[in-house]
């Protein structure tokens, strides 16, 4: 059997991971070779701003594979070198790629997305799924066409989200089953049992890059969640409030409270939790609060819920050390 060749797109960390393995996984030397990779330009990173190649870039030299990471549109030799490639995956590229290179590759590209497509696209998709409560999400393969997370897909798997696991948790336990879901599909590509599938656009929702101040939460609202107290639509917290409003989720709306899709809004408490568990750890969920008449931002660094109650577990007031919840709020009786 021939094996296929890969070109590899992608920048952050896990997919840095998501690279190593298929380099280094043995049960699949038969199946693929990594015939090069394309992934952001190095950036000025920290205080310093010292010029950093991207996680994927490393393990790319690492492993002596062919790199690209500058204007992709503008590479005669990149164009020249994907006309060799079988296939192109994306995991977590961070960039559109423009239609002139997705033709190239004999197979096209694929992308690995982390929700239940058409819902959710763009770039956040596991955040979005736990600060709405959603009780599933999914790994969808897609065909990647112009337009973004928008082609037919090659496979999907509906994966249960469990009630207590955060954003980088959720993430880790998709990027698992994305790799299990990338070779099966290999397998099929090769014995041509490719079946795509096509999204039903009118479906289709979108996520977005959540902000630092995406995470305040107004200590009125915060004081409401720890006795579970209701909350009226408009002081949901912002990112959920935008996208509920965007595509008009809330049927025949009326003060009375009332469950939207998986989001119980008359449950305060597990709506904080949840998006605790979305942002965490960046941007991470904060709140103002006044010390000696001076306002300070208080951030939430460990929240549990539990019997329908949440629970704030330890802090950290802005210009001092992350202490427990019951420690700071004895010392400034803030709640």
């Amino acid at each position: 059997m021939k094996k296929l060749k890969i070109a590899f797109f992608g920048t952050p960390y896990f997919s840095a991971r998501f690279l190593e393995k298929l380099l280094t996984d043995i049960s699949i030397k038969h199946l693929i070779e990594i015939k090069l990779v394309v992934t952001q330009p190095d950036k000025p990173v920290g205080r310093k701003q010292i010029l950093t190649k991207s996680p994927v870039k490393t393990v790319a030299e690492k492993f002596g594979v062919k790199v690209y990471d500058g204007q992709l549109s503008n590479s005669e030799s990149l164009i020249n070198k994907l006309k060799k490639i079988d296939l192109a995956l994306i995991y977590y590229y961070g960039q559109i790629i423009s239609k002139n290179l997705l033709i190239i590759p004999k197979f096209g590209f694929w992308n690995i997305h982390f929700s239940l497509l058409p819902k959710l696209r763009g770039t956040t998709p596991a955040t979005f799924s736990l600060i709405l409560g959603d009780k599933k999400t999914a790994v969808s393969l897609v065909q990647t066409d112009e337009k973004l997370d928008h082609g037919d897909l090659v496979t999907q798997q509906e994966v249960n989200i469990n009630p207590t696991e955060t954003r980088v948790q959720l993430e880790q336990r998709l990027h698992n089953i994305s790799y299990k879901k990338f070779i099966e599909q290999v397998n099929n590509l090769l014995n041509n049992k490719i079946k795509l599938t096509p999204q039903n656009h009118s479906q289709a929702t979108y996520t977005r890059f959540p902000t630092k101040n995406d995470g305040f939460i107004a200590l009125s609202i915060l004081k409401k969640a720890l006795k579970n107290e209701p909350l009226t639509f408009d002081k949901l917290p912002k990112i959920i409030f935008e996208y509920i409003n965007k595509y008009n989720l809330i049927r025949n709306w009326k003060p009375v409270l009332r469950e939207v899709e998986g989001l119980d809004i008359r449950n305060s408490a597990k709506i904080i939790f949840n998006y605790f568990q979305g942002l965490h750890p960046w941007p991470g969920i904060w709140t103002l609060v006044k010390i000696k008449g001076i306002e300070k931002r208080l951030k939430l660094t460990d929240l549990d819920y539990s019997s329908g109650k949440l629970i704030i577990k330890k802090v950290q007031l802005e210009g001092k050390k992350e202490v427990n919840f019951e420690t700071f709020n004895s010392a400034y009786s803030v709640f």
